[in-house]
C-alpha cells in the first residue's frame, strides 16, 4: 500500500509539471506559443489600427513643406510591414496630380543609417530597399490597389550616395511577386490607405528595429506629399518602427 501511494503521489506531480500551460506538441518541440501574425487586415476598414498600441506615427503639422501627405501610421508583426497614410486631394482641376501618380516607400531595413543610399527627402535615411509603384494610389478621385503595380528595388551603390548621383542610377529592380496588399478609400477629398509587404523581401527578418518614410508625386514626378516631414526639405530622418 505504501509503494502504491508512492506511486500515485509522483504521477501526480508529473501531471503538474506538464500542465496546461507547459504543453508539447507531436513531434516533441517544447512550449508552442501564438506568433503575432496579421494583425491589421488590409480590407479598406481601418478600425483594427485603433485597437494596436505601440504603433509609430507621424504627421504632416503646422509647419510643413509638402502638403499632400496628412498623417502616417506603421508597425509589423512577425511577418509583416504595415503602413496607414492618409493624402489630401490636390487640384481636381488638374489631372496630373491625381491619375498615375508615383508613390515610393524608402526602407532602413538594418536600421543604420550609415549604411544604404542617400536622398535629400530626409535628414537620416540610409535606406537598402525601395518600393515603388508607378501608377501610385489614385484613378482620379478613386483609391486603387496597388498589389500588382508595385515594384521593389534594392539599393546598389555605394554607402552615402544618392541613387542617381553619377555613374547611377543605383537601383536594381528585384524579381518579387505577391509581397504586397492594399486597399483604401476616399471620402471628403481624403484618400485613406492601408498596406503590408512581407518583412523578407527586404531583408528584416531579425528582431530590432527598421525605418522608413513615404513620399507621394504628381503624374510630372513633381513631389506632393512626404512623411515624415518638417518645414524644410531634410529637416527630419525617417519613422522608426520595431520589428518583433
Amino acid at each position: 500500500n505504501i509503494l502504491a501511494a508512492v506511486a500515485m503521489v509522483s504521477m501526480f506531480a508529473s501531471c503538474d509539471k506538464n500542465g496546461p500551460e507547459d504543453k508539447t506538441d507531436d513531434e516533441g518541440e517544447g512550449k508552442q506559443t501564438e506568433e503575432v501574425k496579421d494583425i491589421i487586415t488590409i480590407d479598406g476598414d481601418f478600425a483594427d489600427w485603433a485597437a494596436l498600441k505601440n504603433v509609430a506615427s507621424a504627421e504632416r503639422g503646422e509647419d510643413y513643406y509638402y502638403p499632400g501627405l496628412l498623417s502616417m501610421k506603421a508597425v509589423a508583426d512577425e511577418t509583416s510591414v504595415y503602413i496607414y497614410f492618409e493624402y489630401e486631394l490636390q487640384e481636381e482641376s488638374d489631372e496630373s496630380l491625381q491619375v498615375s501618380a508615383p508613390f515610393e516607400i524608402f526602407v532602413n531595413s538594418d536600421g543604420d543609417v550609415d549604411t544604404g543610399g542617400y536622398s535629400w527627402i530626409w535628414s537620416e535615411i540610409g535606406y537598402e530597399y525601395m518600393l515603388e509603384s508607378e501608377g501610385g494610389f489614385l484613378s482620379g478621385s478613386s483609391v486603387v490597389a496597388m498589389d500588382d503595380d508595385m515594384n521593389l528595388y534594392q539599393f546598389t551603390g555605394p554607402d552615402g550616395v544618392d541613387a542617381w548621383a553619377e555613374g547611377g542610377p543605383y537601383l536594381s529592380q528585384l524579381d518579387v511577386t505577391s509581397f504586397l496588399e492594399s486597399a483604401g478609400s476616399v471620402k471628403a477629398g481624403i484618400a485613406t490607405v492601408e498596406l503590408s509587404f512581407l518583412r523578407s523581401v527586404v531583408n528584416a527578418n531579425k528582431a530590432g528595429a527598421m525605418t522608413l518614410g513615404i513620399v507621394a508625386y504628381n503624374g510630372a514626378w513633381g513631389t506632393t506629399g512626404v512623411l515624415p516631414q518638417g518645414a524644410t526639405v531634410g529637416e527630419v530622418g525617417m519613422l522608426e518602427i520595431t520589428l518583433p
